[in-house]
């Protein structure tokens, strides 16, 4: 009779997501302040159509998707339900694997700098106009 051996294996995984989440939010936040800074204007920018006009924010959110079959795979393993509401969220399809899963972590990233921009971006607008006002007095 045969017995039968049954192994563990441990797999250490490496999750990446909110690094990357961070990171796009730290380059969100530059566009935001270059943006301050080039066009001056009276009230918070919009992120959608005004700091992207250019496409820069959804290059940054692209920029930040894993491109590594092993790293999109852990990714879907650690976040799979996060990343299958974000693509619903979305509301561009009905299957959160297309493009290997990419298209969902676009999602998910994308969302995650939309609520940080929604939660922190009056501050820093705030904090850059406080900084104009100061400029100005210094200049008069």
């Amino acid at each position: 009779m045969r017995s039968k051996n049954k192994m563990k294996q441990q797999i250490e995984i490496e999750d990446t997501l909110q690094e990357r989440v961070e990171s796009a939010i730290d380059d969100v936040r530059s566009e935001l302040l270059n943006y301050l800074s080039e066009n001056k204007p009276d009230s918070l920018p919009c992120l959608n159509n005004d700091l992207d006009y250019s496409g820069s924010i959804h290059e940054i959110v692209d920029g930040s998707v894993p491109i590594y079959t092993k790293e999109i795979q852990d990714t879907w393993y650690l976040h799979g339900s996060k990343l299958e509401d974000a693509y619903e969220n979305a509301g561009c399809g009905n299957n959160p694997r297309e493009n290997d899963g990419m298209a969902a972590i676009y999602y998910y990233i994308h969302e995650q700098v939309c609520r940080w921009y929604e939660n922190e971006a009056e501050d820093i607008f705030e904090e850059w106009q406080k900084e104009q006002e100061v400029k100005t007095e210094d200049e008069e």
